[in-house]
């Protein structure tokens, strides 16, 4: 995957960018929305005006996604999270 080409597409039906994790029911929803189709690739840290944004903490902020993935979503899904 090349980030730098990935962060000038358009979102699309298997991409999609989110600000930060500040409310992950939409994350959640993105992802459980991918892993129904033909999947996706999610971006967090990219503003909706195509500002990037990053992430200040990354290792808390993978850990509480791959938390919030295990305990809201049924049947259980593993998401390749990539930092």
């Amino acid at each position: 995957m090349n980030i730098a080409e990935t962060l000038t597409q358009q979102e699309s039906k298997t991409l999609e960018f989110k600000r930060d994790l500040s409310s992950l029911k939409p994350i959640l929803k993105t992802l459980v929305a991918f892993a129904n189709t033909a999947g996706g690739l999610l971006v967090i840290g990219k503003d909706n005006n195509g500002e990037i944004i990053g992430v200040a903490d990354i290792e808390s902020a993978e850990e509480r996604l791959a938390n919030a993935v295990a305990d809201n979503i049924r049947p259980a899904m593993q998401p390749e999270i990539e930092i």
